[in-house]
């Protein structure tokens, strides 16, 4: 997979706010403090496009 314009679109919480276009979507699913931000930076080679920290919260 190339990601070529990664960029944050919503965080929704029911299905009424899901995008509407034909774009693929991939979902990651883990407790707070386990990666989750750092590897989707990792994998769009970006350092803050999804948000970390080093301390939980």
């Amino acid at each position: 997979m190339n990601v070529k314009n990664p960029r944050f679109e919503i965080s929704a919480v029911s299905p009424k706010q899901y995008p509407k276009n034909n774009l693929p979507e991939i979902v990651l699913v883990g407790k707070s403090n386990v990666g989750k931000s750092s590897f989707i930076n990792t994998m769009i080679n970006r350092k803050n496009l999804a948000r970390t920290s080093s301390q939980p919260r």
